[in-house]
């Protein structure tokens, strides 16, 4: 039997290689002929203590020896903050923002940021959004991924803005307008 030449061993291990590919896409499960891709849009508020007996959004861990600051590179902070419909702390809650930012930028001012908007109210209860994104935290606006879904926002897609509306620091309260634009099944 002859040797195979370079080119005939590449044709087979190409070859392979697409019907590897194209089985693993045959596992995917395909939208039926009758989904349709739904677009929500909403407006939510993020209510946020960043210390007192009251906080929601605290510095976990950082460099040793060094007091941590939410402007400090490498500091990490954990945040679960009440999510409701209107800006006022007493309008209806719609859920919780739950996860971290990290400071990644040398000199304080980006952060990479990943959490989940957990719904608790009746709409959308036990659905969530799961966000991820690095950017500047000082921005008015800034502008993060929505990555994927659960529940009524299964495959999510799509983005969310995070606007500051106020920040007082003799309570370490900030409010922030939080717009959500997401496509899902």
């Amino acid at each position: 039997m002859a040797a195979m030449s370079n080119s005939s061993r590449r044709f087979q291990l190409v070859s392979a290689m697409f019907m590897a590919v194209a089985m693993l896409f045959s596992l995917i499960p395909a939208m039926a002929d009758n989904e349709v891709i739904k677009q929500t849009n909403m407006t939510v508020y993020f209510q946020d203590y960043s210390a007192g007996p009251n906080a929601t959004s605290l510095p976990m861990v950082g460099f040793p020896g060094k007091l941590w600051s939410y402007t400090d590179f490498g500091t990490f902070v954990m945040t679960d903050d009440l999510v409701t419909e209107g800006p006022e702390l007493t309008s209806a809650v719609v859920g919780r923002g739950q996860g971290i930012s990290i400071t990644t930028g040398l000199d304080g001012i980006n952060a990479y940021v990943s959490f989940s908007l957990v719904f608790t109210n009746e709409a959308y209860n036990g659905s969530t959004l799961q966000v991820q994104g690095n950017g500047n935290r000082f921005l008015p606006v800034r502008e993060y991924s929505v990555l994927s879904g659960t529940g009524k926002f299964r495959y999510a897609t799509g983005y969310l803005t995070f606007e500051t509306l106020s920040s007082d620091p003799s309570t370490f309260y900030t409010l922030f307008r939080v717009n959500v634009t997401v496509r899902h099944h």
